[in-house]
């Protein structure tokens, strides 16, 4: 990324999420569902921050290049942004709390754990979307033409491409971080009241999907990264929606109902997946390209 492009992206990770938490704040005042509530938890809010850790470590290490004073100045053009917000705008002044997490989750992962932090912050990302997916995952989106798009589904379909950038640090830590969305979303689900139906649902969907997942990115462990990511995503994605479905909405929703869920979450699931695997591509490509500069 070219340097004069780094504050602004600081800028646009603060308005970011701010604008994901009056998203969730619109679900939660119209939902009938987990999350219907008039004003959005604060882990919530915490989550919609730690959702950036990755973004705001890989930024932080771009800004030292630039030097310490730049990077003060950056971080705190981007704290002023977060402060005029939480003044001016009509949002709740604590949505305030999730840009500032995620700016300093990511500094703290470069200061604290170092050679560990690129893995760390990833296995972050992809526990929080979990935990996301799982307070939104009964407010639903009428599709225009067909399906019905689970709100959850826009967070989980960021768990697949991202537990496959988890992969590169090998099976053993993408099961590590399996295990713990599982029991942290359990821990979520008791702390906000999920009945145990659904939450059965969503760990066999997430153990069952992840595994399959997992197992056939490493058979194809050789192979481009891409071609990775799309061949375990096509395994993982419908089996994962399948699953959840069923087992959450069976006797509740009938059988055409569950298959437009189904079919709006393979599509939903997809399309973030893929915008998600261009983007760490595209990152990949301009990391790759001064080293094959003559």
């Amino acid at each position: 990324m070219s340097r004069p492009l780094l504050p602004l992206t600081y800028l646009l990770i603060t308005l970011t999420t701010q604008a994901i938490c009056a998203a969730l704040l619109w679900v939660a005042r119209t939902s009938q569902g987990v999350a219907a509530a008039e004003t959005l938890p604060l882990v919530v809010i915490l989550f919609v921050g730690a959702l950036f850790v990755s973004a705001t470590y890989h930024l932080g290490q771009q800004l030292r290049g630039l030097g310490a004073r730049a990077h003060l100045v950056t971080l705190g053009a981007a704290a002023a942004t977060n402060l005029a917000l939480a003044v001016a705008a009509p949002l709740p002044a604590t949505f305030a709390l999730a840009p500032l997490t995620a700016i300093v989750a990511g500094e703290l992962y470069r200061a604290a754990f170092r050679l560990h932090a690129p893995m760390l912050a990833s296995m972050t990302v992809y526990v929080v979307c979990t935990l996301l997916a799982n307070f939104t995952f009964d407010s639903f989106l009428e599709l225009p033409l067909y399906g019905q798009l689970s709100v959850g589904t826009l967070f989980f379909g960021v768990t697949f491409t991202q537990r496959d950038r988890v992969h590169r640090f090998g099976r053993v830590h993408a099961y590590q971080m399996i295990l713990a969305a599982a029991l942290l979303n359990l821990a979520l689900s008791v702390y906000i009241g999920i009945p145990l139906r659904f939450l059965l649902a969503g760990f066999l969907a997430i153990l069952i999907a992840e595994i399959a997942d997992t197992e056939v990115y490493q058979r194809f462990i050789e192979r481009r990264w891409i071609v990775r990511v799309a061949t375990s995503n096509a395994v993982s994605i419908p089996l994962d929606s399948a699953v959840f479905t069923a087992i959450a909405f069976a006797g509740t929703f009938s059988v055409a109902m569950m298959a437009e869920i189904v079919f709006a979450d393979i599509l939903a699931k997809t399309a973030v997946g893929l915008l998600a695997a261009a983007r760490l591509l595209r990152q990949e490509t301009h990391a790759l390209a001064p080293q094959r500069a003559p």
